[in-house]
């Protein structure tokens, strides 16, 4: 199963959930996966905030979520968002589905895991190009 073929799988439940509980309760049962599975991702690695953009940055690329991830100190820039591409190939922002909120989740829950601290990550914006999706997040 290719990386499409999960983020399909995943926009298809995120679809469901939102058609049974409205796309707001689908947004925050995603944002609250995401952040669960961050906090046990960044549990296991106590340390600095740095620690837990690397962790995050390397999560999203082994799975094949991403090309690249640029990260700066209150900032990810993401790169050819493969969650961008599915989105915008069915007619969705990237930003706003449920399925960007598991990885603003994510992202949370690893900063707290990690550092202790609570973070919110925010969507900032999408750009579509030839080559792809890029993404900027900041917490």
């Amino acid at each position: 199963m290719s990386t499409k073929d999960v983020v399909d799988l995943l926009c298809d439940i995120a679809d469901q959930v939102a058609a049974v509980i409205g796309n707001k309760g689908s947004i925050s049962v995603f944002r609250y996966a995401g952040k669960k599975l961050g906090e046990r991702i960044g549990y296991a690695h106590r340390g600095s905030p740095e620690e837990a953009r690397n962790l995050v940055a390397t999560f999203f690329k082994e799975k094949g979520f991403m090309d690249d991830i640029e990260l700066h100190k209150g900032e990810a820039r993401l790169c050819g968002c493969k969650i961008g591409l599915v989105l915008k190939n069915r007619g969705s922002d990237a930003g706003k589905h449920a399925l960007c909120h598991f990885g603003f989740g994510l992202i949370d829950g690893v900063m707290e895991g990690v550092t202790g601290h609570k973070t919110v990550t925010l969507h900032v914006e999408s750009t579509y190009h030839e080559d792809g999706v890029t993404c900027r997040e900041s917490w």
